[in-house]
């Protein structure tokens, strides 16, 4: 399947003492620096090149997550997935990913994809993500429970969408005492869920044993094939052998004016 995936990047206007006076365009870069007119413009432009997408025959459009960053604009992939909705009437919205270990809540997250599968008529991929360590530095959240807290949520969200509520949750991160969605996923069982990741093994592992489709980010081919042969190994180990539709590979494309 072909997606077209866009980072959402505000290309501000970096001071002349960017190196010295800035560590890091993440996490401390500071926000006076964003111009929210120019912001606008750029909202429009990467929607309509999303919407776009559609048009020129992509199977798939891609939204993601980062918060307090220039290297992109997107905090909430739901609302942006929202916004492709009614913008869009074919194409699949894949959410690459919310954030899990993130949110103060997986409920909303179950809430707010099983709203969003409705509105599109079953056109939503719902990928789930750890984070990476900058993002946690933007909500001073320790990163040691996030493995824990991503399964907990995930389980949580599966059985969200998949049973009938209402019912208790006694996790160790997460208690409930009804869970009860409305509305429930259109797609049955629930949406398809894809894990993007950077090659973690306990990621691949757990992906390949739910037969979860996995994707591997901006790496040398060499890392690619590596991280891939390792997942197929995993999925043997489970019984079955992985089929392509199962692989997904993330590539960073230029486009230029001209052939040369």
């Amino acid at each position: 399947m072909d997606f077209y995936f866009f980072h959402l990047m505000p290309w501000p206007h970096l001071p002349a003492d960017f190196d010295t006076a800035h560590r890091s365009a993440w996490v401390t870069f500071p926000n006076k620096y964003y111009d929210p007119e120019r912001g606008q413009r750029l909202y429009e432009r990467y929607l309509d090149e999303l919407e776009y997408a559609e048009e020129l025959g992509f199977e798939g459009i891609c939204v993601n997550e980062h918060h307090q960053s220039t290297y992109g604009i997107m905090p909430s992939p739901n609302i942006m997935a929202a916004a492709l909705a009614r913008r869009t009437s074919r194409v699949r919205i894949a959410i690459l990913g919310n954030a899990l270990p993130l949110r103060d809540h997986p409920l909303r997250v179950a809430e707010e994809v099983a709203m969003l599968d409705v509105m599109t008529g079953g056109r939503i991929i719902s990928g789930f993500v750890r984070g990476i360590g900058a993002e946690y530095h933007s909500f001073s959240m320790s990163p040691a429970a996030s493995r824990e807290r991503f399964l907990e949520a995930h389980d949580l969200i599966i059985r969200a969408w998949t049973e009938e509520g209402p019912f208790p949750f006694e996790g160790k991160h997460y208690k409930l005492r009804y869970v009860n969605v409305w509305p429930r996923p259109l797609q049955k069982p629930h949406p398809p869920i894809w894990i993007p990741s950077q090659g973690s093994a306990e990621t691949a592992e757990w992906a390949a044993q739910r037969r979860y489709p996995y994707m591997k980010v901006y790496s040398p081919i060499q890392t690619i094939k590596r991280v891939y042969d390792e997942y197929r190994g995993y999925c043997e180990k489970f019984g079955y052998r992985c089929p392509p539709s199962q692989l997904g590979w993330l590539a960073p494309i230029y486009v230029g004016e001209t052939d040369r």
